[in-house]
């Protein structure tokens, strides 16, 4: 594994600055929490590889963990990657796996990304540690936060529009529809690891995603209608068509369950355009 540096960067934080800082980080797996971890051995897992020609646009840096850091996270709670487009430096996150992450981080260096993660993982260790505020639990407390404008939700990975394969992604700003396989995903199943099926893209990320790779990024100002046909009984699949107020539309066809359907609507369709047949 390549450990890159660049020669002219604008970072403050190093990993030797931070494992000074953070003091101990407990594994929060009952049977793991006589092996308090230092930081020091948390950097050890920490692999970041600058590549040439990144998977994702902007993307330039791979970044790797080892199976040892989800000791230190909450078990069946992967918010990783959502704290790590939170930390200075970092402008966007697409999880790739599970443990292997796609970053778009130009002014950082390898170890300024690095304590970047560190500091995700930290943050992940208090949350998991003290979920809840402090304080009486009322019910207000217990609702989960909204999700940020940028989270992109996958509505299929592998939909038909004008006759080719695409991946659909929608948020509160926009649809992005990308050809299949631009963005690296996982089963379209709940039971699965939820950040398999989003990424955060900003409207300005979403617009050169889809310049790059010849897709469409149709912003929800731009919208005149949009039209969603449920599936029938026979053949399972879901028919959207989008049009723009330019008059350019877009035909979106992919089979999928209710839920998935669903994340379109909520997203799209609610008080825009016509619902056909949606229960």
């Amino acid at each position: 594994m390549v450990h890159h540096r660049l020669k002219k960067h604008d970072c403050a934080l190093h990993t030797a600055d931070l494992v000074e800082r953070l003091g101990l980080l407990v594994p929060c797996i009952a049977e793991e929490e006589d092996r308090p971890v230092r930081p020091a051995d948390l950097a050890e897992w920490i692999f970041i590889e600058a590549e040439n020609e990144p998977e994702i646009a902007n993307h330039g840096w791979l970044l790797e963990l080892d199976d040892e850091v989800g000791l230190l996270v909450r078990p069946h709670h992967d918010d990783l990657a959502d704290l790590l487009g939170e930390q200075v430096g970092v402008r966007s996150v697409v999880q790739l796996d599970r443990e292997v992450f796609a970053v778009d981080a130009p002014r950082l260096c390898a170890d300024g990304l690095r304590a970047a993660v560190m500091q995700a993982v930290a943050a992940a260790n208090r949350r998991a540690h003290d979920p809840h505020p402090a304080g009486p639990t009322t019910e207000s407390q217990t609702v989960e936060l909204p999700e940020d404008d940028d989270l992109c939700r996958l509505v299929s990975g592998d939909a038909l529009s004008d006759g080719r394969r695409v991946q659909i992604w929608v948020n509160r700003n926009g649809i992005l529809v990308l050809p299949a396989g631009t963005i690296p995903h996982g089963p379209l199943d709940h039971s699965e690891n939820p950040h398999f099926q989003r990424a955060t893209v900003t409207s300005a990320r979403a617009a050169e995603l889809a310049k790059r790779h010849a897709g469409s990024w149709i912003p929800y100002s731009s919208l005149s209608d949009v039209g969603l046909l449920r599936p029938g009984l026979v053949q399972r699949r879901w028919r959207a068509t989008v049009v723009e107020r330019s008059g350019a539309s877009v035909s979106l066809s992919w089979r999928g369950t209710r839920p998935h359907a669903l994340l379109f609507g909520v997203y799209v369709v609610a008080g825009r355009g016509r619902v056909d047949g949606l229960p």
